[in-house]
This record gives structure tokens, sequence and C-alpha cells, in this order.
């Protein structure tokens, strides 16, 4: 049990914490420009600079794969990505098969099947339904294009987890959106 000087010493010490970080947090609303007004008066990244680094807890919208081009992608959620197919096929498949983009998504699990691919399994709004992305056996697993095998980054994935996958679209079969030669990125966007 703490004594009446140890507990108003106490009090006094926790009142003059919260009083230092509320100062310190409204000092930021003299800055009027929003995110989006940042980013896009922001300098485009050189093709040189290091990926895979987070930048305001996300990564940028470019591959992580130093291999690639330095241009923003687009972004998809796995919701639309299925909505989009059960739509249009045809449209959907214009839009998806072919093109290098960014999935996001919560994780359902990691599979391999019986020709050793591994595959993640991205949920969607239909419980019974969810997004299919082939992993490269070689992921980017750091800054500056570190390599390593797929399994090593895949125990990293846990099911319920935000996840985020850069791969090429390979169009829906069986009920099922597909993704082919998927990089796991360092979170969600």
């Amino acid at each position: 049990m703490l004594n009446r000087t140890q507990q108003v010493l106490i009090a006094v010490v926790a009142v003059a914490v919260l009083g230092m970080l509320w100062l310190t947090g409204n000092d930021r609303g003299q800055d009027t420009a929003t995110p989006e007004a940042v980013s896009a008066t922001a300098a485009p990244q050189a093709a040189s600079d290091v990926r895979g680094i987070p930048r305001n807890g996300t990564l940028d919208p470019i591959s992580i794969d130093p291999a690639r081009p330095a241009d923003p992608m687009p972004q998809y959620q796995a919701d639309a990505l299925l909505d989009d197919y059960r739509e249009n096929q045809g449209a959907a498949d214009d839009r998806y098969r072919g093109k290098y983009f960014i999935v996001e998504g919560i994780a359902s699990g990691v599979r391999r099947d019986a020709a050793d691919n591994v595959f993640l399994d991205i949920r969607t709004n239909d419980p019974g339904v969810a997004v299919r992305a082939s992993l490269l056996r070689r992921q980017i697993c750091g800054p500056a294009g570190r390599v390593c095998e797929v399994e090593a980054r895949a125990t990293m994935v846990r099911r319920g987890q935000k996840v985020a996958v850069e791969c090429t679209g390979a169009g829906f079969s069986d009920g099922v959106p597909l993704l082919g030669d998927c990089l796991l990125r360092g979170g969600a966007n």
C-alpha cells in the first residue's frame, strides 16, 4: 500500500506527463496541409531509392521489387476484385488479367498444394470465397531487395492479419479470383 504522500506524488507526475503530451500533440494543429495535399506535392520517389521501408506507417504504392519500375501501382481491396468478377467477368478480366497491382485484405490462411506451390487466401465479403494469391518462391524480405524463401516470409502471416500483396492478375476460376507471381508486402497499406 502506498502512503498518502506517495499517492499525491504519483498523481502530480501523471498530470505533468499528460499535460506535456497534450501540449506536444496540440502544436501539430497549426499545419493546415492535408495528407493528400502533402503527398501530391511531394517529389516522386527515384528508382534508386530504397524500397520496402514504411513511410508514415505504410508502404508507398510502388513495387518492393527493385527490378520493377518505381511507378505508383493501382491498389484494390480483395472484396472489390470479387465483386468486379461477379458483376462482369469479361470487363474484370480486361481490368485485372495480366496487370500488376496491389491487393489488400485480411488473411484467411496460407496453404501449400500438391505441387508444392504456396498460396495466400485473402478474405472477401463472401465467407465461402477468398482471393487466392500464388506466392513466388523467392520473396523480398527486407529493404534494398533482400531475398528469402517463401516459407520464411509466409510464416510471418497470421490468420486475421491485414495483408497486402503485389501480383499479376491471373483471372477467375471456380468462382475464385486468382493472382499469380505474388510478393508479400511489408504490410497492408
